[in-house]
This record gives C-alpha cells, sequence and structure tokens, in this order.
C-alpha cells in the first residue's frame, strides 16, 4: 500500500510542480493538459536541429514554441507522429513553431525510422544528453510543451495527443490569440 501511494505521489507531484497548474478542462482530448496561471520562466538549454548543429532554446524567443519529446521506441509517441506532423504544417503560418524532439541516445536510427515509418519528409531535432531534463519532467514521453514569446511555460500535456483533434486546436488557438 505504501509502495503505491508513493508512486501516487511521485506521478502526481511532477505534474503539478508548477505554481498554478491546472487542467485544461474535462473534454477528454484536452483534460491531460495543464495550463500554468503563471507562466514559468525556464534556463535555456542546448539541443540539436535536424542537420546536427547546436542550438539553444533561446534562439526561439520571439515566437510561440511548442516542443514535442518522442522517441523511436515509445508507442504512443509513433502513434502520435503522424497528427503532430500535420499540426505542425497547419499552424506554420499561424504564429506556432512546432519543434518535436527525438530523445534517442543514438540520432542516427531517427530519419531511417521516419522513412520506414512513411515519414522522411519530417525534420525533428535530437536531444540524446537529456538537456531537457535539466529545465523539465522529462521522464513521461510524448510530452509536450507550450512556450510563450519570452521563452516561458504555459501550459504541457505528458500523454499522446490526438493534435487534428478539434478541441486540443482550439486550446492552441487560445495561446496564439494572446
Amino acid at each position: 500500500m505504501r509502495a503505491w501511494l508513493l508512486v501516487v505521489a511521485l506521478f502526481s507531484a511532477s505534474v503539478y510542480a508548477f505554481p498554478g497548474a491546472g487542467s485544461a478542462g474535462a473534454d477528454p482530448a484536452v483534460q491531460r493538459f495543464i495550463q500554468l496561471s503563471k507562466p514559468q520562466a525556464l534556463e535555456s538549454v542546448g539541443f540539436f536541429d535536424a542537420h546536427g548543429r547546436e542550438v539553444q532554446l533561446q534562439d526561439y524567443r520571439g515566437e510561440m514554441v511548442m516542443i514535442n519529446l518522442w522517441a523511436t521506441w515509445c508507442p504512443p509517441c509513433v502513434r502520435e507522429l503522424p497528427s503532430l506532423e500535420r499540426f505542425a504544417a497547419d499552424y506554420a503560418d499561424q504564429g506556432l513553431k512546432v519543434i518535436p524532439v527525438a530523445t534517442d541516445r543514438d540520432p542516427s536510427v531517427v530519419m531511417p525510422f521516419l522513412k520506414e515509418l512513411g515519414m522522411p519528409q519530417m525534420r525533428t531535432h535530437y536531444d540524446n544528453r537529456n538537456s531537457f531534463g535539466q529545465i523539465l519532467p522529462t521522464d513521461l514521453i510524448p510530452a509536450t510543451y507550450l512556450l510563450d514569446e519570452q521563452g516561458n511555460l504555459v501550459a504541457f500535456v505528458r500523454s499522446f495527443v490526438d493534435w487534428d483533434n478539434a478541441s486540443v486546436r482550439q486550446l492552441i488557438d487560445g495561446y496564439l490569440k494572446k
């Protein structure tokens, strides 16, 4: 019984560790999204772009950014990728920079995997050093973090998301209109 309580406490503590964290709503499509009542400042961390060049999170300040952490070995991540790719294409002209970040230890497996999946055009970034783990909970993927133009965390979800869902898109649209 104590072990079960510890597991529940650890899981819920990581989700609600941010001040003002609350669920985005009762709709099953968005209920796992956590919205922050006060944006949370994040330090900049380094990761790699699709060409293997190191970039810094701060390089994206001035843009609304959505970081999606995923891995080739994660079935929910793989299930989410096609809708994430469509979402990124639909929102490219709406002021949202969608940055998929593969967390595989060996980045060389990612592009062959995407080709095999039928998504050779998808460009992903890489974080094989778990740099994001210095500033965000990365123990559960897929995980998506929404940052405002100042680089502050405003919302996140640590679960599979159907990015084609109208309720999810409406939630994201609300951040873009702010």
